[in-house]
């Protein structure tokens, strides 16, 4: 009879422990629900403050990345690639280490300028830089201001205005990166830490499903609409409907490359005064194309003079790409040009107090 009686009570206490355990479990979910909701706030606020501050948006991969950092050095997450890569992340990641929480706006000249290298054209955002002697460093490229980047490109700026194309988000830029790397490197111990960083990397890319390819289907799919490579070979893309939109130089790079080195480094006045000539009839059928909506060759010819190099070409640069950027609705660009050519040869490529 006792145990008829005691039997309920077992049941009775099961039932309690089962209710509390369900308590339990739907607390906890809802503080995971809170602190994800938290954590997705505040990575939209984090890409609110960078659309604010360089007038583009950043990729995931951008903040992962800045993750994946952390975790490999949680206190300084910018020089978590130092050591093993000699590569420090920079540009907007100052902006997330809070390198420019003190720093007033009044005290520097402008974000875009904040590791803008000599040959980045405005489609170029530079995130992470490597020796200073070569001024290698890498970034995003966009074709548009408003869309977001196409691929993650390298340059040196001490070899030229070339862009090599590393994937098309971070994860895959530096395993390449890591992989080159690891072909120049010596010692059994470097290569064991160098290994054991790109497992490390290539199982957090899996893991948030990024492509780890060098030329994805997505690359290739915009390179077929890219109208011309221009002298840093990254490629412009604009729009071209019904056939107006674009329309080529009247001379192949080659030739262009030849009319600019006469007119910077002619040996007699009477070739520079030609070459000079030469150039100003391709501005004038800029003019031409832009009456009649080919806003491409303008951008075409003002990359190609901003490539060169040469300060000599600085005005005819202003002439050409802020307009052919606006008549583009791609005005953050023309911002950023206008303000590069104005201070290309400051003497610090960081916008943070010395």
């Amino acid at each position: 009879m006792a145990d008829e009686i005691q039997q309920p009570a077992k049941k009775r206490r099961k039932t309690e422990k089962t209710g509390s355990d369900l308590d339990d479990k739907l607390e906890s979910k809802k503080q995971s629900a809170k602190k994800s909701g938290k954590d997705v706030n505040s990575r939209n606020d984090l890409k609110e403050k960078m659309r604010e501050t360089f007038k583009v948006e950043l990729p995931s991969d951008f903040f992962d990345f800045w993750d994946f950092c952390k975790n490999l050095k949680d206190g300084n997450p910018c020089d978590a690639l130092k050591e093993s890569l000699g590569l420090q992340l920079a540009g907007p990641y100052d902006i997330l280490s809070g390198s420019f929480d003190d720093v007033k706006e009044s005290d520097m000249i402008s974000y875009h300028l904040h590791y803008r290298y000599y040959y980045d054209p405005p489609e170029f955002l530079t995130v992470i830089r490597g020796d200073d002697k070569t001024g290698f460093h890498v970034g995003y490229y966009r074709d548009d201001p408003r869309v977001l980047p196409v691929f993650v490109a390298s340059n040196q700026a001490e070899k030229g205005c070339e862009f090599s194309v590393l994937g098309e988000n971070l994860f895959a830029a530096i395993n390449k990166f890591i992989a080159d790397f690891m072909k120049t490197s010596s010692g059994k111990s470097k290569q064991k830490s160098l290994k054991t960083l790109q497992t490390s990397l290539v199982s957090e890319a899996k893991k948030l499903k990024y492509n780890l390819e060098t030329s994805t289907s997505a690359i290739k799919a915009r390179n077929k609409t890219v109208v011309s490579k221009t002298f840093h070979k990254a490629g412009i893309v604009v729009p071209v409907i019904n056939e107006v939109g674009y329309r080529p130089l009247t001379m192949t790079d080659g030739e262009l490359e030849k009319i600019l080195k006469q007119i910077t480094e002619g040996k007699n006045e009477k070739d520079q005064e030609k070459a000079s000539e030469d150039l100003q009839e391709i501005m004038t059928l800029v003019q031409f194309a832009n009456d009649e909506c080919d806003y491409g060759m303008g951008l075409e010819l003002g990359l190609d003079l901003f490539c060169f190099g040469s300060e000599r070409f600085h005005n005819a640069i202003l002439q050409l790409m802020p307009l052919a950027y606006r008549l583009l609705s791609r005005d953050t660009f023309a911002e950023i040009v206008e303000v590069h050519i104005n201070n290309r040869t400051r003497a610090s490529l960081s916008q943070l107090p010395s």
